[in-house]
């Protein structure tokens, strides 16, 4: 059972590696147990989840009931949550760093609380339009390379890996993400039904 000390612990930890501190490591539980007790960052973000959805299907056309995009979107916040995860045991396994995997997973997880921190804000003011300012599209894009950036150090330092893999750890984290959601895009504005009629 997660216990409040440990999730204060591994915020901390998350904290102290955005600020690209090594030492942000000694705060995680980098056991297997600490690895799957670190999923209950999503019960923690899910009420931000819920949020961007609903920013998201502000910007188009949804095509299918609420109960149908209910259940969509909260299929596809488990697959996002469990897709890389599953295809890092494989890879970690192939660069013989499975003793580090336990431990990238709980940081990797973690740190998603601290990147929401920033995502959202950023996601809701682009959405709302209230803020007509040209340097918006440019704090944007700075929000995503320290995201991105955050993501490198924790690949990195969790898997001990060099610069060019934790790049690739960083690219198939946001491939897969931005499949999940174009797929539940496909599904929501209903043009998944049109491409399987063509």
């Amino acid at each position: 059972m997660l216990t409040l000390r440990e999730t204060s612990y591994a915020l901390f930890g998350a904290w102290r590696l955005a600020h690209f501190d090594r030492q942000g490591v000694a705060y995680f539980d980098r056991t297997r147990e600490g690895a799957l007790r670190s999923f209950w960052a999503a019960a923690i973000l899910l009420p931000a989840y819920v949020i961007l959805v609903l920013l998201h299907l502000s910007e188009m056309p949804v095509a299918i009931g609420f109960p149908s995009l209910v259940l969509l979107y909260a299929f596809q916040y488990v697959v996002a949550w469990t897709a890389l995860p599953a295809a890092m045991a494989f890879i970690a396994r192939t660069l013989d760093r499975e003793e580090e995997f336990f431990g990238w997973l709980a940081m990797y997880n973690w740190s998603q609380v601290v990147a929401m921190i920033v995502v959202l804000p950023m996601q809701a003011v682009a959405s709302s339009g209230l803020f007509d300012n040209p340097a918006l599209p440019l704090l944007a894009v700075l929000v995503n390379i320290a995201v991105l950036a955050y993501a490198w150090f924790i690949a990195r330092t969790g898997l001990g890996i060099g610069g060019f893999g934790a790049v690739g750890v960083v690219l198939l984290d946001v491939v897969m993400t931005e499949l999940i959601w174009e797929i539940g895009d496909l599904v929501a504005t209903g043009r998944l039904a049109n491409l399987r009629l063509s």
